[in-house]
């Protein structure tokens, strides 16, 4: 038997001298100068991403919120909601019903500024901010509109009162018919009325505006506060009659402060991004 029949047999030994060959005629010759060995650089490893994970970053991005209009005022000035888009149901902020309380305008502009960019504090859900509520009495820093009636008297809450301050029926003033507009185009879970300066933190209607009053009172300056369900109130309107979560945050001034404007605006994003994730 020769010797490759004899390692042929034996398929281990037959790999054993083929490798010792192929190394001994790769050897260099005696003498010569050893060339390095260069081998390519690894590449780090890049794990493929799965489609769906594209999909969700992509997603992810802040989108511009949208500018709607939602009325006019008396005056013919728009009563404007800036939209976050989202799919996890709705929350709508507003200020400046009153306008002799400029200070709600003021917050509710600079939430619009953290959210355009701080996208994740939306909580994925759609965000309606309406900054100027009552823009005639705004102008003309006056509590009431351009006809001299209260807008946040004017819901048709069941403890609606007809008056001249109130207006003869309910809905008769075109600001609290835009934001009766902005509710049952979006649905919101959760309202947040922001004014001043009676300071405090006011819940409307059932127990679980309690519960989040609560919970926003743990991160603002302002307190828990009982304020009465007044007549024909956006609080009495929609925590009562329409049985949705509904906070009145009450500042404790009604223009914003000249010296530390910022800090103080500020001190209360806490506690409506907490309204925004929790309504």
């Amino acid at each position: 038997m020769t010797a490759f029949h004899r390692l042929s047999s034996r398929p281990w030994a037959l790999m054993v001298a083929l490798l010792a060959a192929l190394f001994l005629g790769c050897a260099a010759p005696e003498g010569a100068p050893l060339e390095p060995i260069v081998r390519p650089q690894a590449r780090p490893y890049r794990p493929p991403v799965p489609r769906e994970v594209v999909v969700v970053v992509h997603s992810a991005a802040a989108e511009a919120p949208a500018t709607v209009e939602l009325g006019l005022s008396v005056r013919g000035r728009p009563i404007e909601g800036i939209v976050f888009e989202g799919t996890g149901g709705c929350v709508l902020i507003l200020g400046g019903i009153h306008g002799d309380e400029p200070v709600g305008s003021a917050l509710i502009e600079r939430l619009a500024e953290h959210l355009r960019t701080h996208a994740a504090d939306c909580a994925g859900k759609r965000v309606v901010l309406i900054p100027r509520a009552n823009p005639d009495g705004l102008a003309a820093g006056t509590r009431w509109n351009a006809r001299a009636v209260d807008v946040n008297r004017n819901f048709p809450a069941g403890n609606f009162t007809p008056n001249s301050r109130h207006g003869r029926t309910a809905l008769c003033e075109p600001e609290s018919r835009a934001l009766v507009v902005a509710i049952a185009r979006y649905r919101p879970s959760c309202i947040v009325s922001v004014h001043g300066p009676l300071r405090g933190i006011d819940p409307d209607g059932r127990a679980a505006s309690w519960a989040l009053a609560a919970e926003m009172a743990a991160l603002s300056p302002l307190p828990l506060k009982d304020l009465a369900a007044l007549p024909g109130s956006l609080g009495s309107y929609a925590g009562n009659t329409l049985g949705l979560k509904m906070i009145t945050y009450e500042l404790d001034r009604k223009d914003p402060p000249a010296w530390n404007r910022s800090s103080y605006l500020e001190s209360h994003l806490a506690a409506l991004l907490l309204a925004i994730s929790n309504g």
